[in-house]
């Protein structure tokens, strides 16, 4: 078969069975080309192109595993394709091929192309990855202090080729997700971690100005609790971090919120801080 060698219902294919899946989508998105299609004019194809094709193909073969019949109920079949996504993220963790940018890009596209409710496996595997503290640890020295293991290192490629991939309706969620999960975000480590998952397509957010302002709101909300303990070692790493969101995205949209936190802050930290509110006015 073009998809799949092996069959069966999801509760009971074999370990390889969604790596199959993937990696048969994988040499198609590496050599944009293969055996199974060469007898396919292009030209006069309902697809551009074979990518396309085994994109539909893999999408439809996901979404068609099919549920016990003693459990066909609305809760249960958006539990199910969560699960069926975390198979796939689980690919990523599991990898011992070497080829982790490949599998991560291949993923990201799978996942993009397929309906909400399975991309949210990527959210819950990074609670999981929040909620295991073995997952990071702290180096002298380092850049912020921080480092995480392979699993988190994994999970943070995929998240960016995820993010790259997707449109609005996927990456919306991202607001709502960091609120709900803000009593994960308590140590340097955390939240060093979600900045890197989100930074690099808060530019993306643009083409959604609400999702954008409540990204950018979360975020600070995130780093305001973080600097209300007097523990944190590398402070100015994220006071850094809320004046460039201010120049560069925010200007004066979340000023009320600053001049609200302000005073519970270290006086140290809240001297830091001052310049978000002073001089802002609604033209900034």
């Amino acid at each position: 078969a073009v998809v799949s060698t092996q069959s069966g219902h999801y509760g009971r294919a074999s370990p390889g069975y969604f790596l199959e899946l993937v990696n048969n989508m994988n040499d198609v998105v590496k050599s944009s080309d293969g055996p199974e299609f060469s007898h396919i004019d292009w030209r006069f194809n309902e697809f551009g192109n074979p990518v396309c094709m085994m994109l539909y193909l893999v999408s439809i073969e996901l979404m068609c595993i099919p549920l016990p019949a003693t459990k066909m109920s609305a809760e249960y079949l958006a539990e199910h394709r969560i699960n069926i996504g975390s198979k796939l993220v689980d690919i990523v963790l599991n990898n011992n091929t070497g080829h982790l940018p490949e599998l991560c890009n291949t993923l990201g596209i799978l996942l993009s192309a397929l309906p909400v409710s399975f991309s949210k496996a990527v959210y819950r595997k990074i609670v999981e990855i929040l909620r295991d503290g073995s997952n990071f640890y702290e180096v002298e020295g380092n850049i912020g202090g921080v480092l995480w293991n392979n699993k988190a290192q994994n999970v943070l490629i995929l998240v960016h080729s995820f993010f790259q991939h997707c449109k609005t309706d996927k990456i919306g969620f991202l607001p709502e997700f960091i609120t709900q999960n803000l009593n994960l975000f308590t140590t340097e480590s955390h939240v060093v971690y979600i900045l890197k998952l989100v930074s690099p397509f808060l530019c993306h957010l643009f083409r959604s100005p609400s999702v954008r302002n409540q990204t950018l709101c979360s975020l600070y909300q995130v780093m305001i609790n973080l600097l209300s303990d007097n523990t944190v070692t590398n402070p100015d790493l994220f006071v850094d971090y809320m004046y460039y969101i201010k120049y560069i995205y925010a200007g004066a949209e979340f000023k009320p919120l600053i001049e609200k936190h302000l005073p519970t802050l270290p006086a140290d930290i809240s001297s830091k801080l001052k310049f978000l509110v002073i001089g802002t006015d609604s033209t900034s």
